[in-house]
């Protein structure tokens, strides 16, 4: 019997996926001290070592890559200058130098499966989906009640669930083109574990997604899907099972369509209610400050500001002064620690798949799935900072923009090449073909 050992290249960008919360806690439950080590360790260790791989491995990289690297290492040689001139050390907050290296993450799952490209998505999908619900399960199974629906106590962090986009494109597009119906059923599993857990940014994000995946496979790909007839039976079914078990459930529990009601009503008064106010009026608390530091951010002084966000309840800062600021939104983060030419830096990265999908004719149904997610970071990033793992991700994205090609021979190319071997081997053509005919009887 041979083993399929495939499943060793989804190693390297697992490293990366395991820096989310949901594994550091499974590594260590009931140890919040613990966690935040372990996670501080992973982080920083895992930029240095990403970079080293990176320099090592520097010609796999494509020239605009090579470029990007280039600018990172420019900018974090220009973190240390400074750090050394002004405060006599070499990184005197690493708190503010992990806000670009984690961008190297990228750059190294990029480089390994630019030369190592045998990752099955399948096997990603699954370290998720495993990851999630043993974190679920073991870890925080209050969560899984009407209770803690109707309360909000979501409990699973926002950067967990929206880890699940992923799991839900693959499964989606295993029905729409394998037609395997058990992945439609996991697709709608999936889905319906996004919407119970309640993070508003990423059902936002989802829709988003399906709007971006949409768009790319009416437009991108040369098998186009009949959505209607794919999911109308199929749709019509789950609908009428959905309204009679909704019906059942909500009779018992009338407060959850409260509760939903009061989840969109969040979203409509994003400013005025709900975790949207909260993240409004951190970001009018900030706002002088990037405003003054636009083009190159606070950085180091950043760090030592006192924190700006209060709350009036107990009239005391949110966070605690000398740790750092802790934003809810990548955006507000970014401008402040780094400013305008941060934020290239981080563009440079992610727009590349973005505009290289677009130059494409046709694109493989992982890079329309991958290019769709990351698209979606731009709204994911307006309430929440971008998670660690979704660096890995990009540089995924990176590396199946690069080396996925759709074979695409046109009718001209085939009757020239037939021509071309007609010309080449005139005499040798018909004895083979006979030799051969007469051989099989």
């Amino acid at each position: 019997m041979k083993l399929n050992y495939s499943f060793l290249f989804v190693i390297p960008l697992a490293l990366i996926l395991f820096m989310d919360n949901m594994y550091i806690e499974l590594a260590m439950p009931d140890n919040p001290v613990g966690q935040e080590l372990l996670l501080n360790t992973l982080v920083k260790g895992s930029a240095v070592l990403s970079i080293v791989y990176c320099l090592i491995y520097f010609q796999r990289m494509s020239t605009y890559m090579r470029f990007a690297f280039f600018m990172l290492l420019l900018y974090v040689a220009g973190l240390v200058f400074e750090s050394k001139y002004v405060y006599g050390s070499f990184m005197v907050y690493p708190h503010v130098f992990v806000k670009v290296l984690i961008f190297s993450y990228s750059f190294f799952v990029y480089t390994f499966y630019k030369a190592n490209y045998y990752i099955k998505t399948s096997h990603v999908v699954w370290f998720i989906l495993i990851g999630f619900w043993l974190n679920v399960l073991l870890i925080k199974p209050h969560t899984l009640s009407i209770s803690a629906f109707t309360n909000h106590e979501r409990g699973v962090y926002s950067t967990s669930v929206y880890m699940l986009v992923v799991p839900f494109l693959y499964f989606m597009s295993n029905y729409f083109y394998k037609g395997k119906f058990m992945s439609l059923f996991w697709s709608f599993f999936v889905l319906f574990a996004i919407f119970f857990f309640q993070h508003r940014t990423v059902w936002i994000s989802t829709a988003f997604v399906l709007v971006i995946y949409y768009f790319f496979i009416r437009l991108k790909t040369d098998k186009p899907i009949n959505f209607v007839a794919k999911l109308l039976p199929v749709g019509t079914l789950v609908g009428i099972l959905g309204v009679i078990a909704s019906g059942f459930v909500l009779s018992i529990h009338p407060e959850i369509i409260e509760k939903v009601q009061e989840n969109f009503s969040d979203i409509e008064n994003y400013d005025k209610q709900g975790t949207g106010g909260w993240r409004y009026i951190q970001i009018m608390s900030y706002l002088p400050f990037i405003q003054d530091n636009f083009f190159f951010g606070m950085r180091f002084d950043g760090f030592e500001l006192p924190i700006q966000f209060w709350r009036d309840d107990i009239d005391a800062p949110v966070f605690e002064d000398g740790h750092g600021h802790h934003f809810h939104s990548f955006y507000l983060e970014i401008f402040f620690y780094t400013g305008l030419v941060g934020f290239g830096l981080y563009l440079l990265i992610a727009l590349y798949p973005i505009v290289q999908a677009f130059k494409k004719r046709v694109l493989t149904i992982n890079q329309i799935m991958l290019v769709a997610f990351i698209c979606s970071s731009f709204i994911f990033s307006i309430s929440y900072v971008l998670p660690v793992f979704f660096y890995g991700i990009l540089g995924w994205t990176i590396a199946a923009i690069e080396v996925e090609h759709v074979p695409y021979v046109s009718f001209i190319k085939n009757s020239g090449l037939r021509m071309k071997a007609r010309r080449l081997f005139p005499q040798r053509t018909l004895p083979s073909t006979v030799e051969a005919t007469t051989s099989s009887y």
